[in-house]
C-alpha cells in the first residue's frame, strides 16, 4: 500500500479515522521529497498491533526513527487503554498554520532516539553531571523498595482518634505535590467536614510554603496543639521557610507542656543533616526522602505519600496510577508514548515557532494545584544557564498555570488576541461521578437561561472547553488536551508521572540537566549571608 499526499493538506483527524489511522508503523521505502510545504511520502504501512512496553534494558534501543515521527504526526490523539488520552491536533500546521508538520518531526528524530536512549541510561543509574543518580522513575515500583505504602499506612492510621490535625511543613516540592493531592482527591472542604464527614481522619493543613508570620500565626490560632501532628518534610534541615515554622511550631508545643516526640515526625534524609539529626535526638517517627529524588520529583515518594495517607487517600492506587504511566512511556516511539510526544511537540513549538510560554489549564478546579506543582516542575527542570557540555544557553519554556473556566474570563483575550508565544494545555475530567450537579428546571421559561435546565452543569463545562479549543486554533494558537475518565488517586498518578516523564524527555531535547537547581541554590546562599551575623 502507498501513500501520497501534500503536507499541507493532510488531516490529522481524516487519518484517525481512515484506513491509515488503523496502522502505526510506517516503513519508508525509497523517497522523501521536501519542497517548500510538499512532503512526498511513498511508504508501506505494518498492521496495527498494540504498544510493547519494554524492560529497562532495552528501552530506547528499538526505536526506528522516521517510523516513529511519522507515526506521531498520524496519529495526534493518542489514548492508553486505560482511558488516558492526548489530543495534539490543535498543535499540528494544518490545524493552526504556524503549528508543527511531518518535516519538523523528522529533523527531531535523531533527537528522540537518543533522549530514549539517555533516560534508559538514568532510570539504570548513570550519574548525572551534579554527580547523583536519578531515581524517580522506580518511585511507583515496590519492588524498588523506596516506598513502604504498609509502614505509611500503619502511620496514617494510627493518627485517627488521636490527633484532629495534620500540619505539613514544607516548602517547593515539599509542599506543591502534597497540596495537589489533597485538593484533587479529598472533599473540596475537607476540613470543614465533621470528624464523621471525613471518616475519623484529620483535617490538614499546611505551613512552611513562605516566610509570612501573619499566615502561621493564623494557622496557630485555630489548632489545637494538644491534638496536631505536625510533619516536617525537608531533605537537609536548614531550609528557612520550612525550618523556621518547624521551631515556631515547636516552641509552642514545648510550652503547651507536650512531648514534641509525639507531634512531630520527620520526612528527610535516611542518615544525614541537620533534621536527620534533630529528629533522632528528640525520638521522632521519620520517614525518608530517597537518595536522588529532588523534590520536584518527589510527590510519589513518602514526600507526597504520607499526608495523603493521613487524609485517607488511597496512596496504592496512585502507584499503579504512576507505574501504568511509566510504563507507557517507556513504548520506543511516541505514537504510542505519551510523555515523548508531548514534549517533541513543545520543544518544536518552542525551539522553531517562538512559544515560549505554557499555559496549563485544567477544566476542573480540583486540579488548580496541578497546575502551580507543574509550575515548579518546568521552570526549575528546564530553566537552565548552561547545556550539559558548560555552555551558556539560557534555557527553558515560562510555564503559568490557569483554570477552566474561571481563567477562561481572565486570561483567553490575551491567550487568542495577544503575542503568539503560548502553547495551551488543557486537562479535561469526563466523568464528575457523584460531584455532578443536574440543573433543575425552575427557570426553564427563561430564554436566557432555560437551555441549561434539565442538563448537567460539566454539560457547559465542557462546551467552554470545546468553544477555547476551537476559538484558538481557529487563530493559530497551538493548544493540546489530556483527559482522563475521572479524577480518582489511579489517574492522579497517571498525570504526575506523564508530566514528570515529559519534562524529563524535553530536557534531554534541550541537552539540560534536568535534575539540579544551581539558580535556587544560589539564592538561598545570598539570603543566608544576609540573615547571618
Amino acid at each position: 500500500m502507498c501513500w501520497l499526499q501534500h503536507a499541507s493538506d493532510l488531516k490529522a483527524e481524516s487519518v484517525i479515522g481512515s484506513p491509515i489511522g488503523k496502522f502505526n508503523k510506517v516503513a519508508l521505502i525509497s523517497l522523501l521529497a521536501v519542497a517548500g510545504r510538499a512532503v512526498i511520502l511513498i511508504c508501506v504501512l505494518a498492521p496495527w498491533s498494540s504498544p510493547e512496553y519494554e524492560s529497562p534494558a532495552s528501552f530506547g534501543q528499538n526505536l526506528d526513527p522516521v517510523n516513529s515521527v511519522l507515526g506521531v504526526y498520524m496519529q495526534t490523539n493518542i489514548r492508553l487503554d486505560d482511558g488516558f488520552s492526548l489530543d495534539l491536533t490543535n498543535m499540528t500546521a494544518q490545524t493552526i498554520g504556524e503549528g508543527v508538520t511531518p518535516q519538523d518531526l523528522l529533523e527531531m528524530a535523531g533527537k528522540a532516539t537518543e533522549a530514549l536512549s539517555t533516560l534508559a541510561r538514568i532510570r539504570e543509574g548513570e550519574v548525572q553531571p551534579h554527580g547523583e543518580q536519578v531515581k524517580f522513575m522506580h518511585l511507583p515500583y515496590p519492588d524498588a523498595g523506596i516506598v513502604d505504602v504498609a509502614k505509611i499506612t500503619s502511620w496514617a492510621d494510627n493518627l485517627v482518634g488521636e490527633f484532629d490535625a495534620v500540619v505539613s511543613i514544607g516548602i517547593g516540592g515539599s509542599y506543591l505535590g502534597n497540596k495537589t493531592i489533597q485538593e484533587a482527591l479529598a472533599h473540596p472542604y475537607f476540613n470543614e467536614l465533621s470528624a464523621k464527614g471525613r471518616g475519623g481522619r484529620p483535617k490538614l493543613y499546611f505551613a512552611g510554603q513562605n516566610l509570612d508570620p501573619a499566615n502561621l500565626r493564623g494557622l496557630l490560632d485555630v489548632i489545637d496543639v494538644g491534638r496536631t501532628m505536625f510533619v516536617l518534610i525537608s531533605k537537609s534541615g536548614d531550609t528557612v521557610e520550612p525550618m523556621s515554622a518547624f521551631m515556631a511550631c515547636y516552641d509552642l508545643v514545648k510550652q503547651s507542656g507536650h512531648n514534641p516526640a509525639r507531634h512531630f515526625t520527620a520526612i528527610t534524609d535516611a542518615s544525614k543533616g541537620l533534621l536527620k539529626e534533630i529528629a533522632d535526638r528528640e525520638g521522632m517517627d521519620t520517614f525518608v526522602v530517597p537518595a536522588g529524588v529532588g523534590g520536584r520529583w518527589s510527590v510519589m515518594s513518602d514526600v507526597g505519600l504520607v499526608t495523603a495517607a493521613a487524609a485517607g487517600i488511597d496512596i496504592s492506587a496512585m502507584l499503579a496510577g504512576a507505574r501504568a504511566m511509566d510504563q507507557a512511556c517507556q513504548a520506543t516511539g511516541p505514537e504510542s508514548n505519551p510523555a515523548l510526544a508531548y514534549a517533541l511537540f513543545h520543544h518544536i513549538l518552542d525551539k522553531k515557532y517562538s512559544k515560549i510560554i505554557s499555559v496549563i489549564m485544567p477544566y476542573v478546579t480540583a486540579l488548580k494545584s496541578l497546575g502551580e506543582w507543574y509550575v515548579q516542575l518546568l521552570a526549575e527542570s528546564l530553566g537552565k544557564k548552561m547545556n550539559r557540555q558548560g555552555q551558556v544557553v539560557h534555557e527553558g519554556r515560562t510555564p503559568i498555570p490557569a483554570v477552566g473556566t474561571t481563567d477562561m474570563h481572565a486570561q483567553t483575550q490575551q491567550h487568542r488576541e495577544g503575542k503568539n508565544i503560548r502553547a495551551l494545555t488543557f486537562i479535561r475530567v469526563d466523568d464528575f461521578g457523584s460531584g455532578e450537579i443536574i440543573l433543575p428546571d425552575g427557570f426553564k421559561d427563561v430564554p436566557q437561561l432555560g437551555y441549561l435546565c434539565g442538563h448537567p452543569m460539566s454539560r457547559s463545562l465542557y462546551a467552554a472547553l470545546t468553544a477555547n479549543e476551537t476559538s484558538l486554533a481557529e487563530a493559530g494558537r497551538p493548544n493540546c488536551r489530556l483527559s482522563i475518565p475521572a479524577l480518582t488517586p489511579y489517574t492522579l498518578g497517571q498525570l504526575f508521572f506523564f508530566f514528570e516523564m515529559a519534562t524529563a524527555f524535553e530536557g534531554e531535547l534541550l541537552n539540560v540537566n534536568a535534575y539540579d537547581q544551581p539558580g535556587v541554590e544560589a539564592y538561598k546562599k545570598i539570603m543566608k549571608q544576609i540573615l547571618r551575623p
